[in-house]
């Protein structure tokens, strides 16, 4: 009998003991849709990282999972947060034009060069002039970021980019955004397509080349079929991303956990989002130059053309945000100090 109630305690006592060294399991799991290539920098250096910052910060009660596989394409991930198919979604504002307007501020030529230096200073933008304009009234808006400077990728049967004469009559490709009026009134041909699709556009032949930043290089597997990239001094144009929930699944957390995933988000999520841009960037200019593509720096000549024939873009937006209710010229004049004045962490 003291033999068998020894085991039953010691068969409890092991028990017990399984159960505290077991992982606790999460009260709450959201489903975050993912339509990146695995190794893109917006999916490795961002969601992921927030993803472990969100259960950090609550103390792992809330855990976000990927979705296996995309519930919808590029330009459908801020309806699947509005209509509850994701529970987080996160894109890029610019494949659906019109729909979101004021964060086109950072997207203007010459804004800044640096992801990091855009994001943190487009955000502090919004909370100071674009909150209560409320673009994202059918969502939580978790936070919104800018990637460094576009660049102007090239084939090798189209050669560089280096002029004004040479620019102009080139098919590109462009995503969507401002750089669809930036690049016409240089005098070029849009072709508009995902970033998903640059490469076949490439290999066909059905493009000159496309307006990305660097690091979409290595990310949409680009070596082959882009030769040059041309780099403009003080920032060409930008893109800006967006991540947001669904109001619903953010509105069953409760008040602290709403409040420790807002805390990983906001500034600290765009100043990753921006600073993921920015590490991507710079070593795929490694890559590129292992793989042979030459980088042209826009001279003086070609720096004036495009500021006089881009110069009309800045008054078209402070007109669009006057019309909103809102200071353009100040918000303008924010974005900029605040992006010039930015300083990254070494």
């Amino acid at each position: 009998m003291k033999l068998m109630k020894t085991s039953a305690a010691f068969a409890a006592i092991v028990a017990v003991a399984g159960l505290l060294g077991a992982p606790a399991k999460a009260d709450t799991v959201l489903r975050l849709n993912n339509w990146l290539p695995p190794g893109h920098s917006q999916l490795v250096g961002v969601m992921k990282p927030w993803m472990e910052n969100v259960a950090k910060a609550t103390d792992g009660r809330v855990k976000v999972e990927l979705t296996g596989a995309s519930l919808g394409a590029p330009k459908r991930q801020y309806d699947l947060a509005v209509d509850g198919i994701a529970d987080v979604t996160f894109g890029v504002h610019g494949y659906t034009p019109g729909r979101f307007k004021l964060p086109g501020v950072a997207e203007l030529p010459f804004m800044a060069e640096k992801g990091e230096a855009l994001s943190v200073a487009l955000w502090h933008t919004y909370e100071a002039f674009f909150k209560e304009a409320d673009e994202y009234k059918d969502v939580v808006l978790l936070a919104t970021w800018a990637h460094g400077s576009g660049r102007i990728l090239t084939s090798g049967s189209a050669g560089p980019v280096n002029s004004a004469e040479t620019y102009k009559g080139k098919k590109l490709r462009v995503g969507g955004g401002i750089v669809q009026k930036i690049n016409p009134a240089l005098g070029a041909v849009n072709v508009a397509a995902s970033a998903n699709e640059v490469y076949e556009l490439l290999s066909q032949g059905v493009v000159d080349g496309t307006l990305l930043p660097v690091e979409a290089y290595p990310s949409f597997k680009l070596s082959g079929v882009i030769k040059y990239v041309t780099e403009i001094p003080g920032g060409f144009y930008s893109s800006v991303w967006f991540a947001v929930m669904n109001k619903d699944a953010f509105a069953k957390l409760s008040a602290e956990d709403q409040k420790a995933v807002m805390s990983v988000s906001g500034v600290e999520l765009a100043r990753l989002g921006g600073r993921a841009f920015d590490t991507a960037d710079d070593a795929a200019r490694k890559i590129m130059t292992a793989d042979g593509v030459e980088t042209i720096t826009a001279d003086d000549a070609f720096i004036a053309f495009i500021k006089d024939k881009t110069s009309s873009l800045e008054g078209e937006w402070v007109a669009i945000a006057d019309g909103m209710n809102i200071d353009g010229k100040a918000a303008v004049a924010k974005m900029r100090s605040e992006a010039t004045a930015y300083k990254v962490a070494k």
